[in-house]
């Protein structure tokens, strides 16, 4: 009976025992039935490989058109076309004759203004103290004859008026006494004008004695010189009338007595005529001489300012500067004889030679002016292409460029990048310097080229599929935690191939969420089937 119940307990805590199993091994499988699948991976460090390729042609760095720089017939011309040329090299020359001539001209006036710069310096102060005294004495000089002149008007001129006056009055009174007969008293006033006529004689012979020293020194004219020794001769031809006179009145009137006073008569106003115009003379040579004076002193006080003010270093200085020009000159003249001789202006290739030797070329600048050839420069090319507005941050003048040629990666550098954005597509245009040195690149070639573009060494990779939602920089990433996916928003970088950098939200540990998580919610259960790194 006890055996009987011991079995049925032990039976019943059995069936007991498997259903709770049984209980518990369901809900454990629907439990496990609700849970997602998922893959995840941890993020890596690395560096993205981030390349931007553009399509673009490529140009000549420079095309350069050549023209005599001076007008002439071509005397020789060495180059063809398709001839490789370096800058400095000789490829044509003009007709040179008259521009050797021109130097040669050039030259000789230099040494010309060379001497008389020499000349100046050496002699223009001297020559203005020079000037300066000789206008001194000038000055003393022609004082001196004013003074002169003074003198002879104020005496020997008015006293040789008055004399020849008073030899009219006495001609004319014994021209009326021979006619009507010598008196006692006329033959007493002829006494008395011997007396004056000696007297006149002998003033006329002292003044001429002053004047013909004066004459002998210089100090006055010849004309001066002959009116005084007129004057002598006029007083001279009265003294000796008066003795006739006299003679005749003492021995009586004849007819050649009335004809002889007649005669001394005449002489008289002669002379007194010739006495009028003595005095009308010296006034005349007084004002002269005062007009000289001034004259005189303008001149001295010109040339002393000029002295004062050191007028010969102007002198010096146009000299100087006519030298300079002199110099310039022959400069020009090289200039243009070198000009003559074309030289290539840069290295490269002559691809049109137009002109032919002995054909007339006009000079660059000249309206009937064309080029005798063209030079193409293309040891260096420009890859000329457009670069979308939004991205010209990527790049800079001087970032590198690539692309591929005949199996050989050809590097260059950007050069230019324009200041004006095209309105119609947003874009840019950007050159780069590509170096050509054996000539394989071609200008007219198109290209691809390619920018790599700068990123982080050491950026946190996720896979590109485990980031969603990425809007301005912000994404979001779901992090597996017990069996929960948690929803995490990261702030990403840059993306190239598979890969995405991760800036800030996750750390190299955290178990990221790479595959089954586009239809995960924040807190969904889930249930790992693979773990991985990212790629």
């Amino acid at each position: 009976m006890q055996k009987s119940i011991l079995r049925s307990v032990i039976i019943l805590l059995c069936i007991i025992g498997l259903g709770g199993l049984l209980i518990f091994t369901t809900a454990d499988t629907q439990e496990l039935s609700k849970a997602i699948p998922v893959s995840v991976a941890t993020p890596t460090r690395g560096t993205i490989e981030r390349v931007v390729t553009y399509t673009g042609n490529l140009e000549a760095d420079a095309t350069v058109e050549i023209f005599a720089n001076t007008s002439g017939r071509l005397v020789t011309l060495d180059v063809d076309d398709g001839a490789r040329v370096n800058k400095g090299d000789i490829l044509a020359q003009t007709d040179a004759r008259e521009l050797r001539l021109a130097l040669k001209q050039a030259e000789a006036s230099r040494k010309v203004a060379e001497a008389q710069l020499s000349t100046v310096k050496a002699t223009a102060e001297l020559m203005l103290q020079t000037q300066l005294r000789n206008a001194s004495a000038s000055l003393t000089a022609v004082s001196a004859q004013l003074q002169q002149a003074k003198a002879l008007s104020e005496v020997e001129a008015k006293s040789a008026f008055h004399q020849a006056k008073t030899g009219v009055t006495a001609a004319e009174t014994n021209l009326e006494k021979a006619k009507s007969g010598a008196r006692n008293q006329e033959i007493e006033q002829a006494n008395a004008g011997v007396s004056v006529a000696k007297a006149g004689l002998e003033n006329a012979q002292a003044s001429f004695a002053r004047v013909e020293q004066l004459h002998k020194a210089d100090a006055i004219s010849d004309q001066d010189f002959d009116n005084a020794k007129a004057q002598l001769n006029t007083a001279e031809a009265q003294h000796k009338s008066a003795v006739e006179k006299l003679s005749l009145l003492e021995e009586g009137t004849r007819p050649e007595d009335i004809k002889a006073a007649e005669a001394q008569l005449d002489s008289a106003q002669a002379g007194f005529d010739l006495a009028q115009r003595g005095v009308e003379t010296y006034e005349t040579k007084i004002t002269i001489a005062k007009t000289n004076v001034v004259q005189a002193e303008e001149n001295l006080n010109s040339l002393q300012v000029r002295v004062d003010e050191r007028v010969w270093e102007h002198d010096i200085t146009a000299a100087e500067a006519q030298y300079e020009q002199a110099k310039q000159q022959v400069e020009l003249a090289k200039k243009r004889l070198t000009d003559a001789t074309i030289t290539a202006p840069t290295d490269g290739i002559v691809v049109n030679r137009p002109a032919d030797l002995g054909d007339y070329a006009a000079a660059a600048g000249s309206p009937s002016a064309t080029p005798i050839l063209t030079i193409v420069k293309v040891d260096v090319l420009k890859a000329v292409f457009s670069v979308p507005a939004a991205e010209l941050s990527n790049i800079a003048v001087g970032t590198p460029i690539r692309f591929s040629m005949q199996d050989q990666d050809v590097v260059g550098k950007i050069s230019f990048i324009s200041p004006v954005v095209n309105p119609a597509d947003r874009t840019v245009i950007v050159k780069a310097e590509i170096p050509n040195a054996e000539y394989q690149l071609k200008p007219g070639m198109f290209v691809e080229v390619n920018i790599d573009l700068p990123a982080p060494d050491d950026s946190l990779l996720l896979p590109r599929e485990a980031v969603l939602n990425i809007q301005d920089g912000t994404g979001h990433v779901f992090v597996a935690k017990d069996g929960t996916a948690h929803k995490q928003t990261v702030k990403v970088g840059l993306a190239w191939g598979e890969n995405i950098s991760i800036l800030k939200g996750i750390t190299d540990s955290t178990s990221v969420i790479v595959s089954g998580h586009r239809q995960l919610a924040d807190g969904a259960h889930i249930m790992v089937v693979n773990s991985e790194e990212s790629r």
